[in-house]
């Protein structure tokens, strides 16, 4: 089976970068034995500098075009025929030696809309899978629900990543997705904690450092708790680093929370094979890739009750609490120090195994492939 995935592009100069999701999915399509090409289009402003046009090349043993423009913060109607125009070159320079797509499968609502535009009437299936937290809402703004409408309509089966993003699409847009999680790359988070190497418990965490993630409540909850010795590590960099820093020095935890960074999967993975418990809360998440790689590593999860993790976080693996609310995640913060060793880490990484490893998600989609 051809597979072409349409993805979100970041190229430079020096590289060539794509969006991890639609990357993880490829690559587990390659690895099931479909024939995967990726044409990705890199539409910010022109603000993120970068060369102007099209480009071809090789990732990961794929054939891959990219096209650069700049048509994000212009109104609908400008942007859509930008964003048409260089998906229609993408396709163009991805099918120069005459390959032709069984499907083509499109991720995110600004590529889907550029790709539903550039079809035009081929034989190829259209399969559009929504990950934007732009549609995670029961009210959308215009130039949003505008553009899922119109990949949508086009699309031969829509996907959300999680039950509560495809119940938001429903409501704003009238369309019933299948829900097919993202691939977590269960190599990388292959070793199981062992719990925390010294003597202090450790709880971790992982996600940029913006609004949404609310690592200003996590850090006050964790200031909240009972163990005084307790530490917390967080990976991730963003706008809302040094707000973070200062409220560090505010609640008179500088000395028990560890800012890494944003780092590689391969350091994340290290840090999580030697803690206790991942914690995260997020104020809304549209699947919420982080906790599965935590689970992948046996570590049993904390989350908010925030859409995404409320699909995959159980009593086997985890709790969840009431979002936005400090002393509630303190509460549960204080209970899973004491029960955390309870959790079965083979059991929480064969779960990750089952449903959302790169032979799972590859399955899922050949076979929804197949019905259309």
């Amino acid at each position: 089976m051809k597979v072409l995935i349409c993805a979100r592009g970041y190229n430079s100069y020096s590289e060539n970068k794509f969006g991890s999701f639609e990357l993880d999915q490829a690559k587990a399509l390659k690895a099931a034995g479909c024939d995967v090409r990726i044409a990705s289009l890199d539409l910010r402003s022109v603000k993120s500098f970068r060369p102007h046009g099209a480009k071809l090349f090789r990732s990961n043993g794929m054939h891959c075009a990219t096209v650069n423009s700049f048509s994000s913060i212009l109104p609908q109607k400008i942007s859509g025929s930008l964003g048409e125009k260089a998906a229609k070159t993408a396709l163009k320079w991805i099918c120069n030696d005459g390959w032709k797509p069984d499907v083509v499968h499109a991720h995110f609502t600004e590529i889907a809309d550029a790709f539903a535009g550039a079809l035009g009437n081929t034989d190829a299936k259209f399969v559009v899978t929504e990950h934007s937290s732009l549609m995670n809402t029961q009210n959308p703004d215009a130039k949003t629900l505008a553009q899922a409408k119109k990949a949508y309509l086009k699309a031969d089966k829509v996907i959300a990543v999680s039950r509560a993003l495809a119940d938001n699409i429903r409501s704003s847009t009238g369309v019933q997705p299948e829900v097919v999680g993202n691939v977590v790359d269960t190599k990388v988070f292959e070793k199981l904690t062992t719990g925390s190497d010294s003597r202090y418990f450790k709880y971790v965490s992982c996600g940029n450092l913006v609004d949404v993630k609310r690592f200003d409540l996590l850090m006050t909850a964790f200031s909240m708790t009972d163990d005084k010795d307790a530490r917390l590590t967080i990976f991730g960099d963003g706008v809302k680093k040094a707000e973070l820093t200062h409220l560090w020095e505010k609640l008179g935890v500088k000395d028990r929370v560890i800012f890494k960074g944003h780092q590689p999967r391969e350091v994340i993975a290290k840090e999580y094979a030697v803690s206790d418990v991942f914690v995260l809360a997020s104020r809304a998440e549209t699947f919420g890739v982080s906790f599965i790689e935590a689970m992948c590593c046996g570590l049993p999860v904390i989350a908010s009750d925030c859409g995404g993790p409320q699909g995959f976080v159980n009593e086997l693996n985890g709790v969840i609490v009431e979002n936005c609310d400090a002393q509630k995640l303190a509460q549960a913060m204080n209970r899973m120090r004491l029960i955390s060793r309870s959790y079965s880490s083979r059991r929480i990484h064969r779960f990750v195994e089952d449903n959302f490893s790169a032979q799972a998600i590859a399955k899922k989609l050949i076979d929804l492939y197949k019905s259309l």
